[in-house]
């Protein structure tokens, strides 16, 4: 198996000199990190609620935008089940996340401070998101990993993601 994996690299290392394409242009800012809130949605009027969810597809992992749980929406608990999305009346709602950033996305030594973190710090460690829901509309949350906070420090004070709405989608509600 190694054989072939040297070959291959060889072969595809081989097939780019011969024909060596133009170099690609580099990311722009907008295509390297995702805009802090995705495009805005028209609002269905005849909706008389909205969605918020944490469980929309997959998380754009490739951003650092990894899952979170909703443990409470204006305060008041979610479901202990899991659920797809959580209805909401339109207005601005306050959710309550718990970042669930696999470890395996982490640097090893972080790992570790993360959880005696959560551990010491409990309810203080989750974070709080506003949404402005409109009606006929899911948006879906997550949480950005901030890569350069993840120095001890930045993890006792529970710095190192911040709470994100990376979709939008209308969704009609009745």
């Amino acid at each position: 198996m190694k054989r072939f994996a040297v070959l291959s690299v060889l072969f595809l290392a081989c097939a780019a000199s011969a024909n060596p394409s133009p170099p690609a242009a580099p990311p722009s800012a907008a295509q390297a990190t995702p805009a802090p809130n995705p495009p805005a949605v028209s609002a269905d009027p005849a909706s008389v609620c909205g969605y918020v969810t944490d469980g929309q597809g997959e998380t754009p992992t490739s951003q650092d935008i990894f899952p979170v749980d909703i443990t409470q929406i204006d305060g008041k608990s979610t479901p202990l089940r899991p659920e797809n999305r959580y209805r909401t009346k339109p207005g601005t709602r306050v959710l309550t996340l718990s970042d669930a950033i696999p470890p395996h996305d982490l640097p090893a030594a972080a790992i570790a401070q993360i959880e005696k973190m959560k551990r010491l710090k409990e309810q203080r460690a989750y974070k709080k998101l506003e949404v402005e829901v409109k009606p006929g509309v899911i948006y879906a949350v997550g949480a950005r990993l901030l890569r350069d906070r993840l120095d001890v420090d930045s993890i006792h004070d529970n710095a190192y993601w911040e709470p994100v709405v990376w979709d939008q989608r209308a969704q009609p509600c009745k």
